[in-house]
């Protein structure tokens, strides 16, 4: 028998394979996780803006038909419709029959709100267009804002008219 016999091929990685597969692993993780971090942030926001649209378009639809009615409120999950028959009116003021209302009569959608915010956001509605959002340099008949880490407000708002302003 020979001293310097080979041994048999084994079929495994070098070590130096196993380091070059794991550094492309992180550096594709490095870049693929704020990007799909800024991505969810923007699909909360959009929406958030969904619901913002739709109760901005309600609350207008009440105010061209209801002029004489004024409410100005924050919209969350304490004044949302839990019954199955629907006023013919908004009522007289009072802002959960005013939601009751339009919920009943699908002008405004039943919002999953979680600790009085959706995703994130709190809502302030208002037929006269005085509501007005923390951190939002003007007013109109609905508006949500979010308060981040570093006490800066996001918002945005509709005005009388329906555009959408972002502030």
């Amino acid at each position: 028998m020979k001293k310097n016999a080979r041994r048999p091929f084994c079929g495994g990685f070098t070590l130096l394979e196993v380091l070059v597969v794991v550094l492309i692993a992180v550096l594709v993780t490095m870049f693929a996780v704020p990007s799909y971090r800024k991505a969810q942030e923007r699909n909360r926001y959009l929406a958030a803006l969904g619901v913002l649209m739709e109760a901005g378009n309600a609350m207008r639809m009440v105010h061209e038909e209801y002029p004489s009615l004024s409410y100005n409120f924050q919209f969350n999950a304490n004044n949302t419709a839990s019954s199955d028959t629907c006023p013919s009116s908004p009522g007289d003021g009072s802002q959960g029959l005013l939601l009751y209302y339009l919920q009943c009569n699908k002008y405004l959608p039943k919002v999953p709100f979680e600790s009085g915010r959706y995703k994130g956001y709190y809502y302030n509605l208002s037929t006269v267009g005085t509501a007005s959002c923390y951190g939002c340099s003007a007013e109109g008949v609905a508006c949500m804002y979010d308060q981040g880490a570093e006490n800066l407000y996001k918002c945005a708002y509709i005005d009388k008219h329906g555009n959408l302003h972002n502030n």
